[in-house]
């Protein structure tokens, strides 16, 4: 199995070494992006990186989770499942304010509620397992709403398509956290048992 690591916005796939060093048996396929490229660009690279690859499991950060989302739609059949991390589905309401700020900041361009990124994700339909590890520790105190320090809960929490699981750790934290790992590594098994069964089905 393929697992594809996407990390969030000013991060690294440095950031997911952790859980790479407790999934060992896995082709590890970490995908790099620059948020400052903007959405779609960063998007374009990264299906071409792809390009190919079958057995597919997404695991994701943040803003990654959203490059997740989209690039599962494109990928169809492909792709197993995935797991994404602290990922604002409905998108950053800060973003809103901040970008008024910063109206040259391209991540807040893509990120706010009503970017084209986020519109098209509410249209995109899962036809494989998906979790979301909602980050419900921390706050920030710029956002009157319940948030994980970066993220309100209630943007995490917005599709009603996919598994929500709440993880007592900050936004940041939470790709170091053992719960998650333990999450992770569950989905995975399903993905597995999931592959076996095409393997069976065409042999």
């Amino acid at each position: 199995m393929n697992l594809v690591y996407i990390h969030g916005n000013h991060a690294t796939a440095d950031s997911f070494n952790f859980i790479r060093s407790k999934l060992p048996g896995h082709t590890d396929i970490p995908l790099e992006y620059d948020s400052g490229h903007g959405f779609y660009t960063n998007h374009a690279s990264m299906l071409k990186r792809l390009d190919g690859l079958d057995n597919l499991f997404f695991i994701a950060h943040s803003l990654g989770g959203i490059h997740a989302l989209h690039l599962a739609d494109e990928l169809g059949s492909r792709v197993l499942g995935g797991v994404t991390m602290s990922t604002p589905y409905g998108g950053s309401e800060a973003a809103e304010v901040v970008s008024c700020l910063l109206p040259f900041s391209q991540v807040l361009q893509d990120i706010k509620p009503r970017s084209a990124p986020i519109i098209a994700a509410k249209d995109i339909a899962l036809s494989v397992p998906w979790t979301n590890l909602v980050s419900t520790a921390g706050h920030s105190p710029f956002m009157l709403a319940a948030n994980d320090g970066v993220v309100t809960h209630d943007s995490m929490r917005h599709r009603s398509d996919i598994r929500l699981v709440d993880i007592d750790c900050n936004h940041f934290d939470i790709v170091l956290n053992q719960e998650a790992l333990g999450i992770i590594r569950q989905e995975l098994k399903q993905a597995e048992r999931a592959l076996a069964g095409r393997v069976a089905l065409y042999a």
